[in-house]
């Protein structure tokens, strides 16, 4: 696309014509939508009258491969001679009404990587999503390239890009995984253990070794990431190994088993006596 940074604020109709265009390409704010060939022609005809050129993907159809990531945080930086605050954040994040372009260090190219296509503030943390074109996931991927940095409006209230530099301002700021933070972090760690052994990711014996590294963690950080959450990408990442096709329920406390259970024992272990199942399960 054509810079942007001299016409801030964009006019109106050249952002909603940009968001247009976002979602029928890398998306937007979590959307996508297909287009005809006329639509997108259409599209791109009108980008064009408003003075900005056509992204790529409106000639065609493209895959595309979200990645969550860590965009900026709060803070002091002297060096630039400002202060971002949690309320600068949310500003940005307001402010975020068109997909804008993933570049390399910040200078254009010829290259089509992807685009940022959403962006939301967490207290004092930037997060997004960056949606890359299945090629450049791919080198990206092969490179070992994850960190970021904003390119940003002088009055700090809109993002123009994001790059992928070798030395980014901000250490944290990078690119996780496709799916690495999907993972709610208002789910209580007992919930997410439970389901990750219902869904075989974790075996019954495994779960109360992971609650204690989760309450051991709990104040300790890395490159400004919770190490909790590190944990809960690890077991999210696991392969599911279930020997089963369901697991035992667990009986009540005082030596009794419910219907469910006793229906269980009598599938699968048709010669055990119920009450001695219940005794020793609460022994």
């Amino acid at each position: 696309m054509r810079k942007l940074t001299q016409r801030y604020p964009l006019d109106s109709n050249v952002s909603a014509a940009l968001r247009e265009a976002g979602l029928a390409g890398p998306g937007f704010r979590g959307r996508r939508r297909d287009l005809s060939a006329a639509d997108r022609a259409q599209l791109a005809q009108r980008l064009e009258a408003l003075g900005i050129e056509p992204p790529a993907y409106l000639d065609g159809q493209r895959d595309w491969i979200d990645r969550p990531a860590r965009l900026f945080e709060a803070g002091d930086y002297p060096d630039k001679g400002v202060s971002v605050t949690p309320e600068t954040l949310e500003s940005l994040a307001h402010g975020f009404d068109h997909p804008v372009p993933v570049l390399i260090e910040h200078a254009n190219s010829p290259l089509e990587l992807g685009y940022l296509t959403d962006v939301r503030a967490e207290g004092a943390v930037l997060m997004g999503t960056v949606s890359l074109t299945r090629e450049a996931n791919d080198l990206i991927e092969q490179s070992g390239a994850r960190s970021l940095s904003l390119g940003l409006s002088q009055g700090l209230d809109r993002i123009i890009e994001v790059s992928l530099v070798r030395e980014p301002r901000v250490k944290s700021a990078q690119m996780f995984c496709e799916g690495g933070l999907l993972e709610n972090s208002d789910t209580s760690e007992d919930e997410f253990l439970d389901r990750c052994v219902r869904e075989g990711k974790l075996t019954p014996a495994q779960r109360p070794l992971a609650r204690c590294l989760f309450t051991s963690l709990e104040t300790q950080w890395s490159q400004g990431e919770p190490l909790s959450r590190l944990v809960r990408r690890l077991i999210q990442l696991s392969p599911s190994r279930q020997l089963f096709g369901e697991t035992v329920p667990d009986p009540p406390a005082g030596g009794h088993l419910d219907d469910n259970a006793r229906e269980f024992y009598r599938r699968h272990f048709p010669g055990l006596s119920f009450e001695e199942i219940a005794k020793r399960a609460n022994q």
